[in-house]
């Protein structure tokens, strides 16, 4: 018998010898830490920002350019194209000549802000890298499927070297799915990440689909400086405080902060910032008003009543062109109108830095120290707690109303919303006092009738607060309490109270009364009320417990 031919199943090993030698992921090679970003490049500015105004509900921005002896035309290119040519104000120095300006629009194919171009080029690169283990991942597929294929029975791979074959099929078989599965762990390890930075992308991306060019005409006989001024409408700040409490009691310091934002599409770098209260100066007038017309209201006839039975006819469709358009983003800050008489305006000491990516930055303006004096403030019909209150004066200047952080003896309390409109002077909680205890006592509380042959009803009510100080040393004590007001001339009312009340119509609410005195440390103080409300019998009255 003639020896078979080695030639059908000789090279086979060498083949899978070759295709093991390429077993190595493609992406093993330049594989990097998920953490590594690219540093984003930004083009050089022509015109840098050099200093912005910044109002409560927009910005206005100022650019400086230099100008040389000789220059016709000054380009600047690379503007967000999101603020009206019209409000464009341009004026110079050095005797520089301003002609006419052209703006050139044009859609926008790269990042505008240096986060913008980061997390962009990030995501690219993660998408590459994913792209790369797929690729990988489908040739080791096709390695496999090759690999079986060959380990199908027929005479030829049964004959020759049947044990060096298998063990060649069986180390490609294994290396193959080990590159499926670390293909789909290092993708599985890499999409949360691509995930989440195309999130932080989309968020941080400003809404401005165009860039702007500016060409301005200059006659330049001397070097000279040209400014650009030009409003923005998303960016703002609003005003914030923190109020601290100092440990005696006899003293606030008051913190002034501000809490900035902006998403203009352009990133404010090392900018000399002022901050405005009030609104920005485009207006150049107020309103007027309207004559306001009072009229009786048309007699209901007949012929009315005939024309309500027909159906009306269907309303005529909106034009499109006037219909709701698409939601706009939500703004930046809620904000608050302030009606002071001036404005005031804070130059911070040091350029900032302000990324146009929307996330608030808090800045301290100053701190004044304030002196104050300490109430326990008490409405025991409302609640049986006692309220810590620091009243003094409020410093010169125009304070909008903000969030006020609250602190005492070095612990937050809580945050309120102040609003200095609200009250006179400095009025500030700093939380509950533990050291009072308050109870209240119900005396009396019966319906009578007087009057000839009991024409009229009568309730009579009496109370007693009863107000207990733990504190060792004394404290200014403010009770509160509301007495009944009628809103008809046919109710009858009388009021006793002890001791006498110190203030009637308290902070100008009507029928609050307040007593003020001084409670010793561990003493105990009453205060009784009664009331007698007469009404006609026949009425039913609406108030009463």
């Amino acid at each position: 018998m003639k020896p078979a031919s080695h030639s059908s199943f000789l090279p086979l090993p060498w083949l899978l010898a070759a295709l093991l030698g390429n077993l190595q992921p493609a992406f093993a090679a330049s594989a990097t830490a998920p953490g590594e970003s690219l540093q984003a490049q930004s083009a050089a500015q022509v015109a840098p920002i050099t200093r912005v105004m910044l109002y409560p509900d927009s910005a206005v921005v100022e650019r400086s350019v230099r100008v040389k002896a000789g220059d016709t035309r000054i380009e600047i290119p690379g503007l967000p194209a999101n603020f009206s040519v019209q409000a464009l104000q341009i004026d110079s120095d050095g005797g520089v000549r301003i002609g006419e300006t052209t703006a050139l629009d044009s859609s926008r194919h790269a990042p505008l802000t240096a986060e913008e171009a980061r997390l962009d080029a990030e995501v690219k690169r993660l998408k590459s890298r994913i792209d790369a283990i797929e690729i990988d991942k489908k040739a080791a597929e096709l390695e496999l499927k090759y690999l079986d294929s060959l380990a199908s029975p027929s005479e030829s791979q049964r004959t020759g070297q049947p044990a060096a074959t298998l063990q060649t099929l069986r180390q490609g078989s294994i290396q193959a799915q080990r590159r499926i599965l670390d293909a789909e762990a290092e993708k599985a390890r890499l999409q949360p990440t691509l995930d989440s930075l195309s999130q932080d992308l989309t968020r941080i991306r400003p809404a401005v689909n165009e860039v702007r060019t500016l060409r301005i005409r200059v006659e330049a006989p001397r070097d000279g400086l040209l400014r650009l001024r030009y409003p923005l409408a998303d960016a703002g700040w609003r005003p914030a405080y923190r109020a601290t409490l100092n440990a005696d009691g006899t003293g606030v310091s008051l913190e002034r902060t501000a809490q900035l934002a902006q998403r203009t599409g352009e990133d404010w770098s090392r900018v000399k910032l002022s901050l405005v209260t009030g609104r920005s100066r485009n207006a150049v007038t107020g309103p007027v008003p309207s004559p306001w017309n009072i009229q009786l209201r048309p007699e209901y006839r007949a012929e009315m009543a005939r024309a309500a039975a027909y159906p009306a006819a269907a309303p005529v469709p909106v034009p499109t062109a006037l219909r709701a358009k698409e939601a706009t983003p939500e703004p930046l800050f809620e904000v608050a109108a302030n009606h002071g008489e001036y404005s005031t305006e804070y130059d911070l000491s040091e350029p900032l830095s302000l990324p146009a990516d929307g996330r608030p930055m808090n800045v301290s303006l100053e701190t004044l120290r304030i002196p104050v004096q300490l109430q326990v403030q008490v409405s025991p019909r409302q609640d049986k707690a006692a309220w810590l209150v620091a009243t003094g004066s409020l410093p010169e200047g125009v304070w909008p109303a903000g969030e006020m952080q609250l602190y005492r003896n070095g612990n937050y309390v809580g945050s309120s919303r102040w609003n200095p409109a609200w009250t006179t002077g400095l009025k500030l909680p700093f939380g509950q006092d533990e050291q009072i205890r308050v109870s209240v006592r119900p005396v009396t509380a019966r319906n009578a009738s007087s009057g000839l042959i009991g024409q009229s009803a009568e309730r009579q009510l009496e109370d007693v607060f009863t107000v207990t100080s733990r504190h060792k040393a004394a404290v200014k004590l403010l009770v509160l309490e509301a007495s009944p007001v009628g809103q008809d001339e046919k109710i009858e009312l009388s009021s006793q109270f002890k001791p006498p009340v110190s203030h009637q119509d308290w902070d100008g609410r009507r029928g609050v009364v307040a007593w003020e005195q001084e409670l010793k440390g561990g003493a105990s103080q009453d205060f009784s009320v009664e009331y007698r409300i007469r009404w006609p019998k026949e009425r039913q009255i609406i108030g009463l417990p």
